[in-house]
């Protein structure tokens, strides 16, 4: 099974990386970061010696997301914005990511 993990460089997301590679590993995982102020690739140091990952470096919200996609057979969808403080100041940075992020990673998906 090859599994998605979009913000897997995050607090979050990189913890599931790590859970899924220890505990499936059957599992190939992509991780698609935009690798911003919340993503960080020290959060998968350990996993990136890993063979059966891949680490993308793209928004989400690319149009050519759908690219990426290729034999995917699940996404799981932990790529956000993060600080609270900005979403004050500016929701639609917020609401991109979640909203058109999961429309442009589903676009790209024909799951059975």
């Amino acid at each position: 099974m090859k599994v998605l993990v979009t913000g897997g460089a995050g607090f979050i997301g990189s913890n599931f990386v790590h859970h899924t590679l220890r505990e499936h590993p059957e599992y190939d995982v992509i991780v698609l970061d935009k690798l911003t102020y919340a993503g960080n690739l020290n959060n998968l140091a350990s996993a990136l010696r890993n063979p059966r990952i891949q680490v993308i470096r793209q928004d989400i919200c690319d149009p050519g997301i759908v690219d990426t996609l290729h034999g995917v057979d699940a996404v799981v969808h932990m790529a956000a914005e993060s600080h609270v403080d900005r979403s004050i100041d500016n929701a639609a940075d917020f609401v991109r990511t979640k909203i058109e992020g999961t429309w442009r990673t589903n676009a790209g998906l024909s799951l059975a």
